[in-house]
């Protein structure tokens, strides 16, 4: 079944549908954050997030590969878990930290980039969790560009998570 058919059966809604792909590194593997030259390329390997809006504050998130549920209110997010949603929570953080009013929403997120083969699975999920986040944003939320999106995961994983990661992945993930 598409991610679509899956969300739909799921949450009774059609979604939006958002992706980011993988990564490798041809030259420079763990130097960017060490201001070393890098040359990523992105592979056919993605993460894809569905998205629909809900009518109060709160977001679920839900991973068809970890066949784990994660639910919060977006003006009280859960503390880290050290787990795979430390990542989408940590991209919803980020873009309350900029400004943007993160409205509720049910997400359903299916990837194929393998999680601890070097490929930017985390990055790729950043990614595609904050392309979708930016399609449901309030109003009166500041637009954010393609280097904002990737500076905000950035950040939080370094923080949330003790990664030491440069902008590469997140750059090339967009």
């Amino acid at each position: 079944m598409s991610l679509s058919e899956l969300f739909l059966e799921r949450y009774g809604h059609v979604p939006a549908i958002h992706r980011a792909p993988g990564r490798v590194n041809l030259i420079g593997e763990h130097t960017d954050y060490n201001d070393g030259y890098v040359l990523p390329a992105a592979i056919d390997l993605v993460t894809e997030v569905a998205i629909a809006p809900r009518d109060d504050r709160r977001m679920s998130i839900a991973s068809i590969d970890a066949e784990e549920v994660v639910e919060f209110d977006t003006a009280e997010l859960p503390g880290p878990s050290r787990r795979w949603h430390d990542y989408a929570v940590g991209v919803v953080a980020a873009m309350r930290g900029r400004g943007v009013g993160v409205r509720g929403a049910n997400l359903l997120i299916r990837g194929t980039v393998p999680v601890g083969a070097g490929l930017s699975s985390s990055a790729s999920l950043e990614v595609a969790v904050a392309m979708a986040l930016l399609s449901n944003t309030e109003e009166d939320s500041p637009a954010l560009g393609p280097l904002e999106v990737a500076e905000g995961p950035h950040g939080d994983q370094d923080r949330d998570h003790g990664a030491a990661e440069g902008l590469a992945d997140e750059r090339d993930a967009e």
